[in-house]
């Protein structure tokens, strides 16, 4: 089966889509200040984060509804099944075969955007810094957002519910569970910012932290399993 989803990873149009819209977005803001040359040498690295920090999320979000949820608007998931009838194996290997396609897609997606950088800022004699702890923040919420997705494409058995559902956990129903007294410290926002601020090293720019690391660890745990959970669940348990 891991063969089949590669397969289906190199031919279909929304992976690739997907790894293009985020390869022509890092490379965009390098291309601006190729012309633009901006004196300061940060400018260079903070264009391309910023840029990245964006898109690697919502293209997470898009692959990640997508790798379950087309299954279900193709109507291919009894053919889907009756070469793994396993659906638990199933599920795992979809998940497994997609994490890694989405890690290594921002990972290099990452350095490319990062050279270009770095190549614009020595053009224009600039040193541009290396800001790996910033790629690795963002690369771990693109992930995490990719997981929402995918539970939410089981539970919803849709891929466009799945992309709408995740942007509207992010945007709107996150922030308004975190605005209740003691348990919105506790949001799938918090815990996530937590870590990846820890992550990138600009805790300390955000005031002190709202969970200490290891609550949030086990907060971001804890709403992924509810999310991927669910979704394997009713994945393996209903009709299809």
């Amino acid at each position: 089966m891991i063969s089949a989803e590669l397969y289906k990873l190199r031919t279909q149009r929304t992976p690739m889509v997907c790894a293009a819209l985020l390869l022509v977005g890092v490379l965009a803001s390098p291309a601006v200040l190729l012309f633009y040359t901006p004196a300061d040498p940060a400018a260079y690295s903070v264009a391309f984060t910023t840029t990245f920090q964006l898109l690697a999320p919502l293209v997470a979000i898009v692959f990640g509804g997508w790798l379950l949820g087309t299954e279900y608007r193709q109507g291919t998931v009894k053919r889907l099944l009756t070469g793994e009838p396993r659906r638990m194996r199933a599920f795992a290997t979809k998940a497994s075969v997609g994490a890694a396609a989405l890690i290594t897609a921002t990972g290099i997606a990452g350095v490319i955007g990062w050279t270009a950088s770095w190549a614009v800022g020595s053009l224009n004699d600039q040193t541009v810094a290396w800001n790996g702890r910033e790629l690795l923040a963002a690369g771990l919420v693109a992930l995490a957002a990719g997981a929402v997705a995918y539970g939410l494409s089981a539970i919803t058995r849709s891929d466009s519910f799945a992309m709408v559902g995740t942007v509207a956990l992010v945007l709107v129903l996150d922030p308004l569970l975190s605005l209740i007294p003691k348990v919105g410290k506790y949001s799938f926002g918090t815990a996530l910012d937590t870590l990846t601020n820890e992550v990138a090293n600009t805790a300390d720019l955000f005031g002190p932290a709202a969970l200490s690391l290891g609550t949030a660890g086990i907060t971001l745990t804890l709403w992924l399993v509810a999310f991927v959970g669910s979704g394997s669940y009713l994945f393996a348990r209903r009709d299809v």
